[in-house]
């Protein structure tokens, strides 16, 4: 029979069916249905002829339920209710935030900034599960079924759709005590005689540029060490291993009670952004929208804050 009820004539066939049953007339389903009487029958007549079966015993006033027609009438009640109750959800869909949120992050600016907000996000949408994916790497959005981005650095061409969030800096800095052992460079150029802690990308094993105003340092002369993981560099800086060059809001608090000392200041970056970025057309769904509103609202005040205080 699944093969006989695949076609759409054939569902069409099925609410004509079940309206009909439930109406107690082809007349009453048609004025349901917005058909005529006589199409209403016609449309139950052919799906009798495709299932080789008699649904209905037809009188002048009653229809009544063969014992094949009540056998698929209980299926197709239920689909139809099934129906509904989709029908039902999307349209509250359509009205209210719900429903699964894929988003991929920056590793580091997805636990430091985006993770502390979801608390707070949660108790004013509680209806919206949030998953985050922390991916070093940009992904293909719409390929990879995600609804937004949290991106870091430079953006590339394509076709999604993207906010500004705010911009962060980088910083070049280390412990007090390697400063103690080692001296201050006091330009990019002096940095060939000191520990130079890189990040070396995962995915293709990559060596970060360190980047200055005048210059690109794309290779240390002298490589202490290299590190896959972005807060792994900030944890061996710490511990007086070498000099790293890490996003200011990575070492805000380790900078601002002085286990970490910026250097090369006057060298300093151009600052740079950080986007939430989407597939066209995602924000007209209600939980997309308003989670943009609220990263809007709590993330870009906590970067704009953080960049301009690392410059004064």
């Amino acid at each position: 029979m699944s093969s006989v009820l695949s076609s759409l004539e054939s569902l069409n066939g099925l609410v004509a069916f079940a309206t009909a049953v439930q109406a107690g007339s082809f007349s009453a389903a048609g004025r349901q249905l917005g058909l005529s009487a006589s199409a209403v029958g016609k449309a139950v007549e052919r799906l009798e002829l495709r299932l080789s079966t008699r649904l209905l015993n037809r009188t002048t006033r009653s229809l009544a339920l063969t014992s094949e027609g009540e056998v698929l009438y209980r299926y197709a009640d239920k689909v139809l209710k099934d129906l509904q109750e989709a029908e039902r959800e999307l349209s509250m869909r359509q009205h209210s935030p719900r429903g699964r949120l894929r988003i991929s992050a920056a590793p580091v600016l997805g636990r430091k900034m985006l993770l502390p907000l979801m608390r707070d996000f949660h108790a004013r949408y509680p209806e919206v599960i949030v998953n985050v994916n922390l991916d070093a790497a940009h992904l293909d959005l719409i390929e990879e079924a995600f609804d937004l981005g949290l991106w870091a650095g430079e953006l590339e061409d394509s076709s999604l759709q993207a906010r500004l969030l705010g911009s962060y800096a980088l910083i070049t800095c280390a412990a007090p005590a390697y400063f103690a052992e080692h001296g201050i460079p006091k330009s990019p150029d002096e940095l060939a005689d000191h520990h130079c802690l890189y990040y070396r990308h995962p995915d293709n094993e990559r060596l970060e540029p360190w980047r200055y105003q005048d210059k690109l340092i794309p290779k240390p002369a002298y490589l202490n060490k290299a590190l896959n993981d972005a807060e792994a560099l900030a944890s061996a800086a710490l511990a007086g291993l070498g000099i790293v060059q890490v996003p200011d809001y990575m070492v805000r608090n380790e900078l601002a009670d002085g286990r970490l000392l910026e250097i090369l200041k006057a060298h300093a970056p151009a600052t740079r952004g950080v986007f939430l970025v989407w597939p066209p057309l995602s924000a007209q769904i209600p939980r997309v929208r308003v989670f943009i509103d609220f990263i809007v609202a709590q993330l870009g005040p906590q970067l704009s804050q953080g960049s301009s205080s690392m410059h004064q």
